[in-house]
């Protein structure tokens, strides 16, 4: 079967809709620790939500491609992949400085996990709407 994928303008928008979400959410987070900081912060949150959000969509329905029972396509893709992520977004936030780790990442996480699941039901979506094509 064909691989299913997201389309382009899907994966654009959620990426710039994520840079302005997080890095302003960073942005307030770390307000009480200076401009310095919360600039810094919300510059660094923005641009890694929205590399993460750009790489998200394509890692997610790859996985999605390669697991064959559902059960594997369903779940493990999301988890993975932010998995993975949040790790990098706590470890380039150490190292950038960040005053607030937990309280800059931990939303934007909890919302990357959400979409990762909504992913990949627009891929199952697309995904049974091929299978009723084909027969």
């Amino acid at each position: 079967m064909k691989n299913i994928n997201t389309s382009k303008r899907f994966t654009y928008i959620s990426a710039l809709l994520a840079f302005i979400l997080w890095g302003g959410w960073a942005f307030y987070i770390n307000g009480e620790f200076g401009n310095k900081s919360r600039i810094l912060s919300g510059i660094t949150q923005g641009t890694c939500s929205f590399i993460i959000t750009l790489l998200m969509t394509k890692v997610i329905a790859y996985q999605y491609n390669q697991f064959s029972r559902m059960v594997c396509k369903i779940l493990f893709p999301p988890i993975i992949t932010v998995s993975i992520t949040g790790t990098l977004l706590v470890l380039i936030h150490n190292k950038v400085g960040t005053p607030a780790i937990f309280e800059t990442v931990s939303p934007a996480l909890t919302v990357a996990l959400l979409f990762g699941f909504f992913t990949i039901y627009k891929l199952h979506l697309e995904s049974t709407r091929l299978r009723k094509d084909l027969n």
